[in-house]
């Protein structure tokens, strides 16, 4: 057989293995980035739920501040009633309490508001804390059956993975650039046996002249329609590396 499709067929093999590997983590690597970027979303949200709570007791103060402030000026409104003399002097002052009771009712509102937020805020950030401890709780889960399943696959990936680079040192670039863009478009796949004459990958019937080269095993032979390579099985049973 020629030398380069035997190595596509070995490096063919070789793939299928590193490819059942990877699928034997299945999706434990995209559990466990989920699990680390959802916890890292509930502490950004705990913190973001802090800092309201935070600018929730400086608007208290402040608000408590004001009234106090206009109760004073309201006690000290109400006496002068009892002093003035005109009707201007009673409208006046008149104005000046009910805007005083009036700051103090805003001020009274926005303390509510703010306190009944940052109530809201804290039982949010306890149950933020819950679903931390519960995702964390997860993640390590996640980890462990990860970490286990890599140890158990490194030494014959690592394995695969040498023999892979060896393999594609011998093929000339050129082919071995069509066989990795035809392995990524067909999900893995690019090198098939040829079965009852016809693609052993998209079952399409091989032309004549074609199927004549891929029985002689003397050419690199590839489908008209999928693009990959194709070869006989018989005779490819030694690969030369």
């Amino acid at each position: 057989m020629h030398e380069t499709m035997n190595r596509l067929i070995k490096l063919q093999s070789v793939d299928y293995q590193l490819k059942a590997i990877n699928e034997k983590m299945g999706n434990l690597p995209e559990t466990v980035l989920s699990f680390e970027v959802r916890i890292q979303e509930e502490e950004e949200k705990k913190i973001q739920d802090g800092n309201r709570i935070s600018q929730n007791k400086a608007i208290v103060i402040k608000s408590e501040g004001k009234i106090m402030d206009y109760r004073t000026k309201l006690e000290r409104y109400q006496e002068q009633l009892y002093l003035v003399t005109t009707n201007r002097e009673y409208d006046a002052l008149t104005a000046e309490i009910d805007y005083a009771k009036k700051e103090i009712s805003d001020a009274e509102n926005i303390i509510l508001e703010a306190e009944e937020e940052s109530k809201n805020l804290e039982e949010s950030i306890q149950e933020s804390e819950t679903l931390v401890r519960s995702l964390t709780d997860d993640l390590d889960k996640a980890k462990k059956d990860l970490d286990k399943t890599i140890q158990e696959t490194r030494d014959e990936k690592e394995r695969l993975e040498a023999e892979r680079l060896e393999i594609t040192k011998k093929v000339p670039r050129n082919i071995l650039n069509v066989y990795e863009r035809v392995r990524k478009a067909r999900r893995g796949v690019a090198v098939v046996p040829i079965i009852r004459d016809a693609c052993g990958g998209c079952n399409n019937r091989v032309i004549p002249q074609k199927r004549v080269d891929i029985y002689k095993r003397n050419k690199i032979v590839t489908c008209d329609i999928c693009g990959r390579f194709i070869y006989s099985e018989e005779g490819c049973l030694t690969v030369d590396k």
